[in-house]
């Protein structure tokens, strides 16, 4: 796909929505803005569940607590927005928020193997362009649009500028269909250290979706350790820097009950299902003096072990154990 034929289907987009959607706090970003503790999951699509699957997980999610989905990896080729009108209509039967997330890097994530046909414009854009048609068409449920997840540690766009580029277009999309719904990308504090001149891409985001994982540091422990919630609070002052007073939002953070999809970067590290729990206790307990404090939600990486070991339920739906989180402190 060309660059003028990108934006000449873009164009396209902009007469299919103009219907506007309240949210409680006045926006959508100050939707954002208001939020702290437990908000929800992380939900993988790559099963291509049907509508009424995902409603039903969704409503589970939501009688246990949950206020938001962020979803993950992709469906098929991620560039079908039908599927995308499907997850998002899922949410809304379901009465919670979603932040559909475009999937940017080219390969597929258990198979880097590069062709001259899995290139950024090949495959990434056609997601992008995917999620925007489908948001457009039933914005309501729609909180924010993540674009990539962690594109700048895999390096999805090729640069920040041109990572940059594809968010403002989605901007100016939504912009035109009366829309204002926040886009950021779902990225590690090392993705934004290690990216050189990131001005350009810190300017396009609205908010800064943070994904927080204390079990590849270098110190790991257990989940619950004392160094975990530290390596945490580290990464946090760093994007507070960033941010300058936009909002921050932990759309992934967990600690896996297994290695078996990554490998801990330390030693110590202890990966179980005691260890699990005992980070998400360990993110409770600080409900009043830090996410309180500060306004910062986070959320859950995952709902289920689709993600392998990193879900609060088993692939069968049996809980791993008895989880709960307060949404008020």
């Amino acid at each position: 796909m060309s660059l003028t034929s990108f934006l000449g289907w873009c164009l396209l987009l902009t007469p299919l929505v103009s219907a506007a959607y309240v949210y409680p706090n006045g926006s959508r970003l100050n939707q954002i803005r208001s939020m702290y503790a437990w908000e929800g999951f992380v939900y993988d699509i790559e099963p291509c569940k049907t509508t009424d699957e995902m409603a039903a997980d969704f409503t589970h999610m939501k009688s246990r607590g949950a206020r938001t989905v962020i979803t993950f990896d992709f469906c098929g080729t991620g560039a079908d927005a039908s599927y995308y009108d499907d997850i998002i209509l899922a949410a809304e039967r379901a009465g919670i928020f979603i932040i559909p997330l475009a999937w940017t890097l080219p390969v597929h994530v258990i198979n880097q193997n590069y062709t001259a046909n899995d290139t950024f414009l090949i495959k990434s854009v056609p997601r992008i362009l995917a999620v925007t048609e489908a948001v457009m068409r039933n914005p309501g449920p729609v909180l924010a649009v993540a674009v990539g997840d962690e594109p700048l540690y895999d390096d999805d766009a090729g640069s920040p500028d041109a990572l940059a580029y594809y968010i403002n277009n989605m901007r100016s999309n939504f912009t035109a269909a009366g829309l204002d719904i926040p886009i950021s990308i779902s990225e590690l504090a090392y993705g934004w250290q290690i990216s050189g001149n990131i001005t350009a891409l810190s300017d396009s985001v609205d908010f800064f979706m943070i994904n927080e994982f204390p079990y590849f540091a270098q110190n790991a422990q257990a989940g619950g350790s004392n160094s975990s919630w530290q390596n945490l609070l580290t990464d946090m002052e760093y994007f507070e820097t960033l941010a300058n007073g936009r909002p921050l939002l932990i759309t992934q953070t967990g600690w896996p009950s297994n290695e078996d999809e990554f490998a801990p970067n330390s030693p110590a590290v202890v990966a179980s299902v005691a260890s699990e729990e005992a980070y998400w206790n360990l993110l409770d307990r600080h409900c009043e003096d830090y996410f309180k404090a500060k306004n910062i939600g986070w959320m859950w990486r995952a709902y289920s072990d689709v993600i392998e070991g990193w879900g609060v339920i088993e692939l069968d739906g049996t809980e791993k154990w008895p989880w709960s989180a307060r949404l008020l402190c």
